[in-house]
């Protein structure tokens, strides 16, 4: 399928399309820097706009094309629930409720969006979907469940079919272990701590051979040991390793562009995930069965017969019915099948005969 990628960032989206065998063609964002990184590692057509504001050369809908949006969340994050303000918070929804509606108008068939899963956000699409039943649905997944190495609570609203096949996917669990040992990559430290305490103020730690906390925008998380003690922080690659991009993706330089760029992504397993969900739902509605017509066998009807000619076949049946009951009537002889016992006889005889000539 082709892909139009918007709010593409870092290209995470875009990523988890082209590994399953996607072409991005297309993507859109306001900030210039990862936009220029996002062509070099996609190939697409880049285009510098804001959503809402600028016009974007947005395609009409065809056949095989999905369009993702990845409108921005952190106003509406929870982790954020106490330093956005009203105007950022009702920004950040009216920019969601663009990328609906827009899918809706333009008829996409096949389109994603993905955000924050709070109740701000479910209540904005829930009355999107209850405007349009048969072309938006959600559900709340956490990318850990699809093989991300790390955390992430999101919400995905596409087609009806495309979000049930996307819960109907099994789940694939990949631990930190297993990510830093597939991109090659030594493992720091036993465990990781994230920037937030559990109860009784003890640090949260996870170990590696689980997936991790979820990456965030502001800050990088930890590697520590089992008490939580600080070893140092994790770089950009292997927060990108976390979240699942490919070794050699590029990323803006320097630590805290990298780490937002990183934090601000959708995870690329998800990604995957998603796509597999659409392409599934698009080959499904092309290989709908279609129930064959058989056809009728057509039984060839004989000329009929003049009357005459029917006449004189039944004669000729009669005559071999006749001669037929002659037969039968001189097998059986006098007293009742003689003729038939006698040959017996005689053939029982000729074998006793043989008998006593051998000996």
């Amino acid at each position: 399928m082709d892909v139009v990628d918007a709010f593409c960032g870092a290209g995470g989206f875009s990523a988890g399309a082209m590994a399953v065998g996607c072409r991005v063609t297309t993507g859109v964002d306001r900030d210039s820097v990862p936009l220029k990184l996002w062509a070099a590692n996609t190939g697409g057509r880049a285009v510098n706009a804001t959503i809402g504001r600028d016009p974007v050369p947005w395609p009409d809908a065809r056949p095989g094309l999905h369009v993702h949006f990845s409108p921005e969340c952190t106003p509406l994050s929870k982790a954020r629930s106490g330093g956005a303000s009203r105007g950022e918070v009702d920004a950040a929804l009216d920019a969601v409720r663009a990328c609906l509606e827009l899918a809706v108008r333009k008829g996409y068939e096949s389109w994603s969006l993905e955000n924050v899963g709070t109740p701000a956000v479910v209540r904005l699409v829930d009355e999107v979907a209850a405007r349009h039943p048969s072309a938006v649905a959600h559900t709340t997944v956490d990318a850990a469940d699809y093989g991300a190495p790390s955390c992430r609570l999101r919400l995905i609203a596409s087609t009806p079919a495309t979000i049930r096949r996307l819960k109907e996917q099994p789940v694939r669990r990949a631990s930190v272990a297993d990510a830093f040992a597939a991109a090659g990559l030594p493992l720091p430290a036993e465990h990781v701590r994230s920037n937030t305490t559990g109860r009784g103020g003890a640090p949260s730690v996870r170990s590696v051979r689980q997936p991790s906390f979820c990456v965030t925008a502001s800050h990088p998380l930890t590697w520590c040991d089992r008490a939580g003690a600080t070893v140092r922080c994790l770089t950009v690659a292997e927060s990108a390793c976390l979240m699942g991009f490919p070794s050699g993706w590029q990323l803006p330089a320097g630590s805290r562009a990298g780490t937002r760029a990183v934090g601000n992504a959708v995870p690329v397993p998800l990604a995957a995930a998603i796509m597999r969900a659409a392409i599934g739902e698009r080959e499904g509605a092309e290989q709908d069965p279609v129930v064959p017509v058989v056809p009728v066998p057509v039984v060839p009807v004989p000329a009929e017969r003049p009357l005459a000619d029917e006449r004189a076949l039944l004669r000729r049946a009669l005559r071999r019915l006749e001669r037929r009951v002659l037969v039968l009537e001189r097998r059986s002889g006098p007293g009742g099948g003689g003729v038939e016992r006698e040959g017996t006889a005689s053939r029982a005889g000729k074998r006793v005969t043989a008998t006593k000539r051998k000996r």
